[in-house]
């Protein structure tokens, strides 16, 4: 019986996805300060301190995915297998949060608006949900004849995962096109935030 390390192979292939379950899964919440009086002024303290999305831009939030992966390769008469493999993920939500009390109809605007962040962000939490839940599954009783070593078997569950993050990727670029194209969800938010009536 041999062992053979893929933890730091899978985990590599998949880190990209990040924007990425019966594994565990761990969510939490941080906030940035902003600060303001009016919409306008709320969202133009969003577009200095929100999150680095990309090199060059901000966001007004993000959700952020760290994966893990645990377990081994098992080797055992002509036979790679792996053996209490779990994909877990950590997601992070970080969303923007006034630091002081704002005038009574600028509050009831910016409630409505960063409950509708929240939705926005929350899709992306599920989908990476999705895409681990999928991992995990693939990773648990996975086998393939292979040498001692288990070089092929590895490839082949390393390309199988990549293929799948790379469709799940797809799907989050495409919710967020669709989210921020002109006329969109997040255009409506922002000019509800903004209005003066």
């Amino acid at each position: 019986m041999r062992r053979v390390l893929w933890l730091a192979a899978i985990a590599a292939s998949i880190a990209f996805a990040a924007p990425a379950m019966a594994g565990k899964v761990t969510v939490k919440t941080e906030y940035y300060s902003i600060s303001g009086k009016t919409g306008v002024d709320l969202v133009r303290s969003m577009a200095r301190k929100g999150p680095r999305h990309g090199f060059l831009s901000k966001a007004i939030a993000v959700t952020r995915f760290k994966p893990a992966v645990r377990g081994d390769m098992v080797h055992k008469n002509g036979v790679c297998r792996t053996k209490n493999a779990e994909f877990d993920l950590a997601i992070t939500y970080v969303y923007p949060k006034p630091s002081g009390k704002l005038p009574a109809d600028v509050s009831r605007r910016w409630s409505a608006f960063i409950s509708g962040v929240e939705k926005h962000e929350e899709v992306h939490g599920r989908l990476g949900k999705e895409l681990a839940g999928s991992i995990d599954r693939k990773l648990h009783g996975f086998s393939m004849k292979d040498k001692p070593g288990c070089r092929a078997a590895t490839a082949a569950m390393m390309k199988d995962v990549k293929k799948t993050v790379v469709a799940y990727d797809a799907r989050q670029r495409a919710f967020d096109e669709k989210e921020h194209r002109d006329g969109g969800n997040v255009e409506k938010m922002l000019r509800r935030l903004v209005a003066t009536k």
